[in-house]
């Protein structure tokens, strides 16, 4: 099931998942003391300049140029989401040859210098023509990490901006998402306004998300939830998000026990997301979960989120037809359930999770003849 960062980083940041087209960024060390205070970098400020302790592949360039569309992009040699990155800049910039493309080897691990630059340059010969663009290597973080990264609120890598022609900010996000923008960058079409809006709207996002986290790993550890619930529910008034709203029901169904405040989130997240594949598979495996924190399941509710996710998906996703099957047995419709949960099997590849859904059959086979 998905966890409250993931839920809200989707819903909220729209950041690319697993299973998408990308894999998600990876936490990087803070550039700085989180007390030390840094001017904040927005889309359509400045560029800050481009420094680096060592230059590694392709035509040397000393700073930001005016005129010139830039992609900065920061990664690491540890970092696997910035490795299967790499084909895509490459491409990016074989089709965008005026685009100065620098990617910024500014959060690599050890002590010693030489020895980082040296881990760099190995790795940068031996991907050829799979870095098919400039290479720089930072170990001062003060240099890029603080003035870039932190600066505009970035904590992950990879993590790539985009800096138009009057050497402002025009972009900033996940490398796999810079088809579109750069194409309109280049083409003089950008809107800078909306961008602006979005970015900032996406960074309120973030904070939200790490507030609303923290308060839940305090709630956890304390066993009082009233700061976390209290923190959700203002927070739905204000961002109308079914994440948010799921967490709600989340802990109101489970350690607060206050089924029908529950009850009242759940039945709107069906009736306003009943398209929503996965949310209703997860809203249902919530309620129905035998393992899970839910003392008095609303089963008719479960039932109709685990249904609508089925239709959603059209009936093609094992784990939604298991989630269903689930529901059903729960329901006392052993029979059902046993159908169901065979059609899930139908519907699923080899593996853990079809291992685990076959224990499943073998379950309710056993109510059968104990029935």
């Amino acid at each position: 099931m998905l966890t409250l960062t993931a839920l809200v980083a989707s819903a909220l940041l729209a950041l690319p998942q697993n299973g998408g087209k990308s894999a998600p960024p990876v936490p990087v060390q803070p550039a700085a003391p989180a007390k030390e205070k840094v001017a904040p970098l927005t889309i359509g400020d400045a560029a800050p300049a481009l420094q680096y302790d060592e230059w590694i592949k392709g035509d040397k360039v000393t700073d930001i140029e005016k005129g010139k569309v830039h992609v900065i992009e920061f990664w690491a040699t540890w970092c696997g989401p910035c490795i299967a990155a790499m084909p895509h800049l490459s491409e990016l910039q074989k089709n965008h040859p005026d685009v100065i493309m620098v990617s910024c080897a500014a959060s690599e691990n050890g002590k010693e210098e030489a020895a980082k630059i040296e881990k760099v340059k190995k790795f940068v010969d031996g991907k050829g023509d799979g870095m098919a663009y400039r290479v720089a290597y930072i170990g001062d973080r003060a240099k890029m990490s603080k003035p870039w990264m932190q600066a505009a609120g970035q904590n992950g890598i990879p993590c790539a901006f985009i800096v138009d022609k009057d050497s402002k900010v025009a972009w900033i996000g996940h490398p796999m998402q810079l088809d579109a923008p750069l194409d309109q960058i280049v083409a003089g079409k950008w809107d800078m306004t909306a961008a602006k809006k979005k970015f900032e709207d996406s960074r309120a996002a973030a904070e939200l998300q790490m507030a609303i986290s923290s308060a839940m790993r305090t709630a956890k550890t304390t066993g009082n939830y009233a700061p976390a619930y209290e923190m959700l529910k203002a927070s739905v008034a204000r961002i109308p998000n079914p994440a948010l709203k799921l967490e709600l029901v989340r802990i109101l169904s489970g350690p607060m026990e206050q089924y029908e405040e529950a009850w009242k989130y759940a039945a709107e997240l069906v009736a306003s997301h009943s398209d929503d594949a996965a949310m209703m598979n997860e809203l249902a495996w919530m309620i129905a979960d035998p393992l899970g924190e839910v003392k008095k399941p609303n089963l008719d509710i479960a039932l109709k989120a685990a249904e609508a996710s089925c239709a959603a998906s059209k009936n093609e996703n094992g784990a939604s037809i298991d989630t269903l099957a689930r529901v059903v047995f729960r329901k006392g419709d052993i029979a059902r359930a046993i159908e169901l949960q065979k059609q899930a099997l139908d519907k699923t590849s080899e593996g853990a999770m079809k291992q685990a859904m076959q224990k499943t059959l073998a379950e309710y086979e056993r109510a059968v003849k104990k029935a």
